[in-house]
């Protein structure tokens, strides 16, 4: 395709391509230990460290930046706490550029516009890599067994349905204790869908390129080449 066609071409791009954050000579390398914390299998990590790797590059190149999904943005943070490969490896050789992380304020307006930036980087990338996000990493969420929420009151739903079947085979079943049971039910299961619309696709996270100067949110001064809104911004010029 045109697009793969121009990437071989591109710096950036080819630069992103020869790195790795994991040090050949750790016996548990950044990829283990991701994939370990995130239960995520070998497979999977490589293709997500590839997709951050993707992010990375839209958020360096597009004028309006770029979003990650949830699991992009797991890689975004592990990569962080490297903090000699990020900042001494990755920022000033490979980006050629200094990248912030800066979490989102929160509200309705900041998940609407992080909502827009998302769907806006799914189409760039398309343009771009020529070809779709793949689903498991930017579409849909890895999948993990029961919601947290239902992991947490599993225990007591289990209990209350243990006693509603002993107490009904026993004859000594009532309509309070059917309707105790059944609102509690009832209850888990809304606060499960409260819980599973506060956790959306996207990271929550958004950067973009450009020049920017003055003070950022850390205090610098100086001007950088990337800047990042949501959880990015500038910490000075590039090295």
């Amino acid at each position: 395709m045109e697009s793969n066609n121009v990437l071989k071409n591109d710096a950036l791009w080819n630069r992103l391509q020869r790195f790795s954050p994991d040090n050949p000579d750790a016996d548990f390398p950044f990829s283990k230990k991701l994939a370990k914390e995130e239960n995520w299998t070998e497979a999977f990590t490589r293709k997500a460290i590839e997709e951050y790797k993707k992010f990375v590059y839209l958020c360096c190149t597009l004028p309006n930046g770029a979003s990650p999904s949830t699991i992009v943005d797991k890689v975004w943070h592990m990569h962080l706490t490297y903090t000699r490969n990020y900042w001494e490896e990755f920022c000033p050789i490979v980006l050629q550029q200094k990248l912030h992380h800066h979490p989102s304020s929160g509200g309705k307006s900041e998940t609407e516009k992080h909502s827009n930036w998302f769907i806006e980087t799914l189409e760039n990338y398309r343009q771009v890599f020529g070809e779709m996000p793949p689903e498991e990493i930017w579409l849909k969420r890895k999948p993990s067994g029961l919601h947290p929420f239902f992991r947490k009151y599993f225990h007591l739903a289990s209990l209350l349905l243990l006693l509603f079947t002993v107490i009904s085979c026993s004859g000594k079943g009532n309509i309070a204790f059917t309707g105790i049971f059944f609102i509690m039910i009832i209850w888990i299961i809304i606060k499960s869908l409260k819980g599973n619309n506060k956790d959306n696709d996207s990271g929550g996270s958004s950067c973009f390129s450009g020049t920017c100067s003055g003070n950022d949110s850390s205090g610098s001064s100086d001007s950088c080449g990337s800047s990042c809104g949501g959880c990015g911004g500038c910490g000075g010029g590039g090295d």
